[in-house]
């Protein structure tokens, strides 16, 4: 029969070899292994879902341009009346910056999208030039708008879209048609680069 001692002693051994066993590093072969797939496995996922920031168009971002969009809105656009009667939820706008008559500056438009603002035919939206004073108005109107290089006075034309049919708001005396439905359609249609202004989700929004 084996002593105590021996028994303790092989014990220990077992225990230290162990101990040993676990410290040891790995071997760098493995290790490259898990690091290439995790920067596979991170590949898969979309950016949206690394960063959880939405991407929106950069025309339409500029926070102190949207201020001073907002002091326009409550101190000049709406009356007092009108804004008493607009739910918080529906005091919203996007923006979009271009130039559309070739001066090196930028037009505004303010797109209202919310239900106030909006009705079967389309939505409100408005026009201002770089010093944010009115240039147009436009009522019933659908978005995107759309604009490519073709112009006329001056001023890039503005392509609206009403089902099939495509209709050329066309810039005279410094003002655009305030009214697309009143347009007749055209059986033209506009470049296939141009741009489109409130596509989708692109825009970032702002509140009022």
């Amino acid at each position: 029969m084996k002593s105590p001692n021996y028994i303790f002693n092989i014990l220990s051994i077992t225990s230290l070899l162990g101990i040993i066993s676990c410290n040891k590093p790995k071997d760098k072969k493995t290790t490259n292994i898990d690091a290439q797939k995790a920067v596979q496995d991170s590949s898969l996922i979309p950016e949206s879902k690394i960063s959880n920031k939405p991407s929106f168009d950069s025309n339409t971002v500029e926070d102190s341009l949207a201020l001073k969009i907002k002091d326009f809105i409550t101190s000049q656009y709406l009356k007092p009346e009108d804004l008493k009667i607009i739910d918080a939820s529906a005091r919203k706008f996007n923006l979009y910056q271009i130039d559309l008559n070739n001066d090196d500056k930028k037009e505004v438009f303010i797109n209202f999208f919310t239900p106030y603002f909006c009705g079967s035919g389309g939505c409100t939206l408005v026009l201002l030039d770089s010093d944010l004073k009115l240039i147009s108005k436009f009522t019933v109107t659908r978005t995107p708008i759309t604009i490519d290089s073709k112009t006329e006075n001056g001023w890039k034309v503005l392509w609206i879209q009403d089902g099939n049919d495509w209709k050329i708001l066309t810039n005279k005396s410094g003002k655009y048609p305030s009214n697309p439905s009143m347009i007749k359609p055209t059986k033209e249609v506009p470049e296939s680069n141009a741009v489109k202004i409130f596509d989708n989700n692109t825009s970032k929004t702002y509140s009022f």
